[in-house]
């Protein structure tokens, strides 16, 4: 580890992608920068161990290459996304049936349109939102809501419970669907817009491009955060002297660093990686397709006998995940569940899901992850001012939307707004 400067220009509380994206953002604008960060490496929550062959990534997460922040920033083709198959399989009383935008699956849309999850009229009336909705066509919303009241009133309680709440819940981290409708709104768009994927050597490559764009040296992992004021920062390692500082830890970390700041509410996930012993096609028939349960909500009440909120086959979708065929699947459930009566109890949803016996899968690791999303509660604003004092400013997805995006976003809006304050 290299040693703690003792002045920069601006130094940066955080190295997740809030983080990283102020810091290139500021590089390229010739600053000193520094960024420190108390954990043991780099990314935030955007993390991937390599264990016994296996890529596993710290709870199931997807890029979208629609993102347009990330296209300004990442380098796509060097990620060499793995993407997965379009739609969603809803599992229901042991069928499977496929909901795909017949756009991009043609062959699915006779399936899509006949699958028991609510009137053809509520199926159509969605897809034409959906579609409105990625032209651009449907503007910010006056008055927010939630988007549990807006997706029942417009396209019915069979559908919402059926198709909507099971696909939603794992979007959202939250099962009452109490998000904003409008980030329901945003996270709809970039699902037309593109087909999510996972890079190929695993999602901290995305972080790991940032890091690759600023000045040697200039992340600090293993760097406890003690204090700061606006122009200083107090590690356990010594302090620095800045002309500004840019706090982008998670919302309740920079709760107890900036005074009046106050913290917003996160989601939890639990994500169960197996490697299951039986071959690809004999999963979701060899796809990488997102498998929810339709029937886990019911008349509006969670079925809890069901913790399964998505699960995937990741190695179907980007079989570098795995150095040696093996298949490895992604599950996973709201909250924080660590016990092995949590994991016997998702096996056997499992079970039930893909319709075969989970008894002989391995499994090879947990990730109880308590703030891995935080909650965009109506009235959601977006983009909040990321001044909290003069040479002050905080970054974080929190104060944007609750995306790989939002976090990008954040942070290149926090450095620019410095940058404005002639900083």
């Amino acid at each position: 580890m290299s040693t703690l400067p003792q002045n920069a220009d601006v130094v940066i509380v955080g190295a997740g992608l809030s983080g990283l994206s102020a810091a290139r953002r500021l590089t390229l604008a010739g600053r000193d920068v520094v960024v420190v960060d108390a954990s043991d490496d780099f990314g935030g929550r955007v993390r991937t161990d390599l264990v016994d062959g296996l890529t596993l990534d710290r709870g199931f997460q997807l890029y979208n290459p629609s993102y347009n922040e990330g296209a300004r920033i990442l380098d796509l083709v060097s990620l060499d996304l793995k993407s997965f198959s379009p739609g969603v399989i809803v599992s229901i009383d042991g069928r499977h049936y496929q909901l795909a935008d017949p756009r991009r699956e043609p062959t699915k849309a006779i399936d899509t349109l006949l699958a028991p999850v609510g009137p053809f009229s509520k199926k159509l009336k969605f897809a034409s939102y959906a579609a409105r909705n990625a032209l651009g066509h449907l503007e910010l919303d006056k008055i927010d809501q939630s988007t549990e009241s807006f997706v029942r009133r417009k396209f019915g309680d069979e559908f919402t419970d059926k198709m909507l709440r099971p696909f939603l819940a794992g979007v959202f981290l939250e099962d009452n669907l109490a998000t904003s409708k409008r980030f329901f709104d945003m996270v709809l768009r970039s699902f037309v817009r593109g087909v999510p994927g996972v890079p190929a050597r695993g999602m901290q490559e995305i972080p790991r491009q940032l890091v690759a764009q600023l000045n040697p040296g200039s992340v600090h992992v293993n760097t406890r955060v003690t204090a700061v004021t606006p122009h200083r920062v107090d590690t356990a390692q010594g302090s620095i002297n800045a002309r500004a500082v840019i706090v982008a830890t998670n919302s309740y970390h920079a709760s107890q660093l900036v005074p009046g700041l106050k913290a917003t509410p996160g989601n939890a996930v639990t994500t169960w990686y197996h490697v299951a012993d039986c071959r690809p096609e004999d999963i979701t028939h060899g796809h990488g397709i997102l498998l929810v349960d339709g029937k886990r909500f019911t008349h509006g009440h969670t079925d809890m006998t069901r913790p399964v909120v998505n699960t995937v086959a990741l190695t179907n979708a980007a079989p570098t995940y795995s150095t040696d065929g093996r298949v490895l699947i992604s599950s996973s459930a709201i909250g924080t569940h660590p016990s092995p009566q949590a994991e016997a109890q998702v096996r056997g949803h499992l079970a039930s899901l893909y319709s075969m016996p989970t008894s002989g899968w391995t499994h090879a690791a947990t990730y109880v992850i308590p703030e891995a999303l935080p909650a965009m509660l109506p009235p959601h604003v977006i983009a909040t001012d990321p001044r909290v004092d003069t040479g002050l400013y905080v970054a974080g997805d929190y104060r944007d939307v609750s995306s790989i995006n939002g976090a990008f976003h954040s942070g290149r809006r926090a450095a620019e707004a410095l940058l404005a304050d002639g900083r």
